[in-house]
């Protein structure tokens, strides 16, 4: 029964998907077209280079109105959509501070429990953009886009774009001398020194373009180019920690199954490949839309949900050491033709799913990043079709990884070390149930498996395998060891020495970072109470605000969480290295976790959606007043070169 609800469920995903990319195609304008008017801006002139005032005179339907450009929060960390003003294309020129905003009419919203800042019946935006200075003489259009939410007194509608089309004359080329700066300085309104939100073109420079921006300008070439995208930045998601695990995990769960057919194996294979591809791209994308972009992380984070991927794993362990069998009842398999023993058609998708969820927690800097545009624009055809690259890249070593085992089982005499096989892969599941089962309690702050009793289960778990090779004891469907062969002894050997090189770091010596990526930090304590992981980071935004006021330094905001496994990457691979620690030193730092579901954590999210993205880890540079200097989410290349994410800290020390 359960299998045909998960089979109904992937059906019901796949039919609201199929409706939701229907109905954007027949929709041609904004839900809010009717509610907005925005009168047509005459044709503008200048030269490349110049500053031209752009006058967005906007007028709202009776009984509507849109909020202010000022981001308001409430004590909960949550407030109403500030409006923002965005040039399409930031090749045409950028927006400069000091946008002259209307004067709102401040009311106190019972929902949100605040004064809030509306806008109604007739007003004005004065927006500078300042035109690129290599613009050629000619006509240029843009888009200038007002992103608002429409509200009544009764409901809201999603925010939305609401385009405002431009015409510039450009009379001539840039004077002699004048540089082409429209990547140099951000875009806040003057009345609300708000932050221009990630992706928009602006505030960072080509160079060092956080991964949104990166993506902006990608989908700008059209979709076969965004599809080959996603797909290159697919195969790089393959090198991150979290898919470690899942390799013996694939291969323990396909060596399991009954594939002595070619047909079968190549089939079982497909169908989990299209399992991981389809978590990826129908289920991430329909909830991203019903729940918001947050839920990717939210599911990579969520402490139960690791319980249970981590209670899957430790049944799969014991069912590989012959403790029971996993068997489809018959009537289930007659109804879905399963005519040969052990097939499980539905249990290699599910599996699929599982890899999929599993992968979340590094995989979200890419997958947030792409289902907010379709969260928050209405946009859904370019998440598909990125989603779909992506995890097509992402599924295809797995396809050939799971026909692996039936490649083995064709072997000469494979029945009895296949047999070990499956075992040693039971005992790796165990390792892999034990990093989730740290995850979920992690973040739930319950504090019972610091770094080193995780470390001696592992140590304990490899050295158990090691003696297991050696004969030292059998499992249940096992045959006598007659004697111990060259390979057998090699394997042990690599299990022990890694057995004992856990021991090593449960002793406080420093193992490799992508393992102690993995692994609960050093600071486990200080994190599990809500400390920093030292003296010179604050752990609370307003008090950071307070000393950079008073030091005159920028503030480096690194927006972290308990089971983002890039984030301590980063904390142990670039943060510790001498030059950037320098760097540190010119900064207030604030480190705000956003992944637990309480205060401050809540709000700690909040604030890091304002900077448009909610993909851990994300850093983000103000001036000493708060205004946007840039920002930058994981990117691998800071591994391979700090000094890449050094260029992006110097940044807030250019003179502006």
């Amino acid at each position: 029964m359960s299998i045909q609800l998960g089979l109904r469920a992937a059906h019901c995903f796949a039919a609201v998907a199929l409706c939701i990319l229907g109905s954007t195609a027949a929709v041609a304008q904004p839900l809010g077209s009717k509610y907005i008017s925005i009168a047509k801006v005459t044709p503008l002139k200048g030269a490349a280079g110049d500053t031209l005032w752009v006058d967005v005179k906007t007028t709202m339907a009776t009984g509507y109105y849109t909020y202010s450009t000022k981001v308001l929060v409430n004590k909960d960390g949550i407030g109403p959509e500030a409006t923002r003003l965005v040039l399409a294309d930031n090749s045409v020129g950028r927006i400069l501070s000091g946008i002259k905003s209307p004067k709102p009419k401040t009311v106190f919203d019972e929902g949100f429990e605040m004064n809030i800042e509306k806008l109604q019946g007739t007003f004005t935006w004065s927006v500078p953009i300042r035109l690129s200075a290599s613009l050629k003489p000619g006509v240029v259009r843009t888009t200038l886009n007002v992103q608002a939410q429409i509200c009544d007194t009764t409901m809201c509608l999603p925010p939305d774009d609401y385009p405002v089309p431009l015409e510039i004359e450009i009379t001539a080329a840039a004077a002699e001398g004048v540089a082409d700066d429209t990547v140099e300085e951000s875009a806040v309104d003057s009345a609300s020194n708000a932050p221009v939100r990630a992706g928009l073109g602006q505030g960072a420079p080509a160079e060092i373009a956080d991964a949104q921006q990166e993506i902006e300008r990608e989908k700008a070439k059209g979709l076969l180019n965004f599809f080959f995208y996603a797909m290159g930045v697919g195969f790089l998601a393959l090198l991150t920690p979290c898919v470690f695990p899942m390799i013996p995990i694939t291969v323990s769960f396909f060596t399991k199954r009954d594939q002595s057919k070619r047909f079968s194996a190549v089939r079982d294979a497909g169908l989990f490949a299209v399992g991981i591809i389809s978590t990826f791209t129908l289920i991430g994308i329909v909830m991203s839309i019903a729940f918001g972009p947050a839920v990717v992380q939210d599911m990579a984070a969520n402490p139960w949900l690791n319980f249970l991927i981590a209670g899957l794993f430790l049944v799969l362990a014991f069912n590989l050491f012959g403790a029971f069998e996993i068997q489809i009842p018959v009537s289930i398999m007659n109804r879905l033709n399963k005519k040969t023993q052990g097939s499980g058609i539905a249990a290699i998708f599910m599996m699929g799913l599982v890899f999929s969820l599993t992968s979340f927690t590094c995989t979200v800097p890419f997958v947030g990043t792409i289902l907010i545009g379709a969260a928050n624009k209405g946009e859904y055809l370019f998440p598909m079709v990125g989603m779909l690259g992506f995890a097509t890249a992402f599924a295809l070593p797995f396809f050939f990884l799971a026909l692996f085992p039936s490649m083995l089982s064709a072997l000469p005499r494979a029945g009895g070390w296949m047999n070990n096989m499956k075992v040693v892969m039971g005992f790796i599941e165990i390792a892999a149930a034990v990093k989730f089962i740290s995850t979920a309690e992690f973040v739930l702050g319950w504090g019972i498996l610091p770094r080193e009793p995780f470390l001696a289960i592992w140590s304990g778990v490899f050295i158990l395998t090691a003696l297991y090779l050696l004969g030292v004891f059998r499992m249940k469907l096992d045959t006598p060891l007659e004697s111990v062969s060259a390979l057998r002894a090699m394997f042990a050997v690599m299990f022990i020495t890694t057995g004992l090189w856990f021991a090593a770091g449960m002793m406080g010596r420093p193992l490799a970072s992508d393992i102690e990526a993995l692994l609960p930090p050093d600071n486990y304590r200080a994190m599990i109470d809500g400390i920093a992981h030292s003296e010179e980071w604050f752990t609370d935004f307003e008090a950071a605000k307070a000393e950079a006021k008073r030091t005159g330094k920028p503030i480096f905001i690194d927006f972290t969480g308990f089971a983002c496994t890039n984030c301590r990457l980063m904390e142990k691979d670039v943060f510790t290295k001498e030059p950037v620690k320098e760097m540190f030193k010119k900064f207030v730092l604030v480190q705000l976790y956003t992944d637990r579901k309480e205060e401050p954590y809540i709000g700690n999210q909040n604030l890091m959606k304002s900077f448009g993205t909610i993909a851990n880890p994300l850093y983000v540079m103000l001036r000493s007043d708060g205004s946007y200097i840039a920002q930058t989410g994981f990117l691998p290349k800071y591994r391979g070169n700090p000094a890449d994410f050094i260029a992006f800290l110097q940044q807030a020390h250019r003179p502006l």
